[in-house]
């Protein structure tokens, strides 16, 4: 059997992932691909990059740039525009390629009847802005230090000035909004707006033509300042919100837990953008009692991403985090951040997780620098930890005490880089005293079982009842949570 004879289910996969170049030259292959080509099913996601649908210009000022080809696009949309459920707009620095692209869609779909939708499934639309970011060298330059007076649009932290959109691509935005309708999953990113005029943009437009439909939202970064998002609150069948904690405060928590009853899951995410904010500690409290009358329940996850380099701002009070995800390469493990984790989340945590496993910190070898005894002292305490990763150092002996003292508990999923393992007991002299527990026995355990891969991995599947081992690298990378 050869390329050509395929299934048709397996072909479509692997044309979705291509390029649309790419895909066009696989096309001209055999028959059998060039039906592949125009089939639904492979159009149903399309990603505007900045590369597709465009053309090298050369400019005599700025050189060589890319323009969108406007003709093109017009030959695409009668053709494809029927297919497509997921549109993804990413963040490209040639702004005016982005603005004339919405500039088409919106007049695409003004050409047609209020009858005639041209995106009769498209359900799905994200918008990621690219961040002007300029750095001053010279943190004690007079322009640096009264650049708020001179650039009022500009957030400024450390020596890094970040530029939000507004104006045109603005206007752009929410009239290509206000033209889709009936959509179910809305991501609206970086927008880092600066004026209380723009508030509110893009979601009022959003409100009216998706109100009912909504069931997934995404907002991040939405201003450059800390200022509470209301509108939010007002889309009454959504059931997964993604947000910035600055866009929070107790009014809008408040408002999430009376107003959306479907709710579910809330995101409260923290990047290299995110300006730090903490909330009322008694809002936990009365956000819990609403749920309890109306018996529902609220999966909250704290999660950091992208380049962030602190660490966030934990809620105070009975917050009811159930997830902690790290997903970036900056953040080193702190054990007074685990230790936080252990005082004020331990009766609602399930999930702790450092994912990426490229590190740009230095990891610590001394056992008294790293987390070890942080990591077994939090699968000891929360007692409803079912998932946990980790990406730092660690030694063999912590490995089997985390499965050992996890087995008893809930913990089901224990992922382990083995890069990061070391060949080392640092407990010979540690006397375990748990209810339950032989400190002769534990002893003679470790060291039986520590001082080999295989071995570590043959006692943790065995505390487990099922096989285990460590992951590589790719493998760790690969991971979802």
């Amino acid at each position: 059997m050869g390329w050509e004879d395929l299934p048709t289910i397996l072909l479509e996969e692997i044309f979705s992932y291509l390029s649309l170049t790419h895909r066009y030259y696989a096309s001209q292959v055999c028959r059998t691909w060039y039906e592949i080509f125009h089939s639904p099913i492979i159009w149903q996601t399309f990603i505007f990059d900045g590369l597709i649908f465009t053309r090298k210009k050369f400019n005599l000022y700025r050189g060589y740039e890319r323009i969108l080809n406007l003709y093109r696009v017009q030959r695409y949309l009668p053709r494809k525009s029927q297919y497509i459920k997921q549109l993804i707009i990413k963040p490209i620095p040639e702004y005016h390629n982005m603005c004339d692209f919405l500039d088409m869609l919106t007049n695409f779909i003004h050409h047609h009847d209020q009858s005639h939708y041209p995106f009769p499934y498209l359900d799905e639309f994200s918008f990621t802005f690219h961040v002007l970011k300029l750095i001053n060298d010279d943190e004690n330059n007079p322009e640096h230090l009264h650049a708020y007076n001179e650039y009022p649009n500009a957030f400024i932290r450390g020596n890094k000035r970040y530029y939000g959109t507004g104006g045109t691509i603005l206007n752009k935005l929410r009239k290509f909004i206000s033209s889709v309708r009936s959509l179910k999953r809305f991501h609206l990113n970086d927008l880092f707006l600066a004026s209380d005029f723009d508030i509110g943009a893009c979601l009022e437009e959003l409100l009216v033509n998706s109100g009912e439909t909504l069931e997934y939202i995404e907002v991040l970064n939405y201003t450059s300042y800390v200022i509470p998002l209301y509108t939010v609150g007002l889309f009454p069948n959504l059931h997964t919100i993604s947000i910035s904690p600055h866009s929070l405060d107790d009014g809008v928590l408040l408002l999430f837990a009376n107003h959306l009853i479907y709710l579910r899951r809330l995101d409260i995410v923290h990047d290299e953008l995110t300006i730090s904010h903490r909330y009322r500690d008694s809002v936990w409290n009365e956000i819990e009692e609403i749920l309890k009358e109306s018996k529902r329940r609220w999966n909250i996850r704290m999660i950091t991403k992208g380049k962030c380099k602190e660490e966030p701002l934990w809620p105070q009070g009975s917050a009811p985090i159930q997830s902690i995800i790290y997903n970036t390469c900056s953040v080193k493990v702190v054990q007074t951040s685990i230790y936080t984790c252990m005082e004020q989340f331990s009766a609602t945590l399930e999930i702790y997780a450092h994912l990426k496993s490229m590190c740009r910190v230095y990891i610590p070898r001394s056992f008294l620098e790293r987390a070890d005894t942080a990591y077994i002292g939090l699968v000891k305490t929360a007692r409803y930890l079912h998932t946990l990763a980790i990406k730092e150092r660690i030694s063999t002996a912590t490995c089997l005490l985390i499965a050992y003292y996890g087995a008893k508990n809930n913990l089901k999923q224990f992922y382990l880089r083995r890069n990061c393992v070391i060949l080392r007991n640092e407990y010979r002299k540690y006397l375990f005293r748990e209810s339950g527990d032989n400190n002769e026995s534990i002893h003679s355990w470790l060291e039986q079982h520590c001082r080999k891969y295989d071995r570590v991995e043959d006692a943790v599947s065995v505390l487990f009842g099922r096989k285990w081992k460590m992951l590589t690298d790719w493998e760790y990378n690969r991971m979802c949570l």
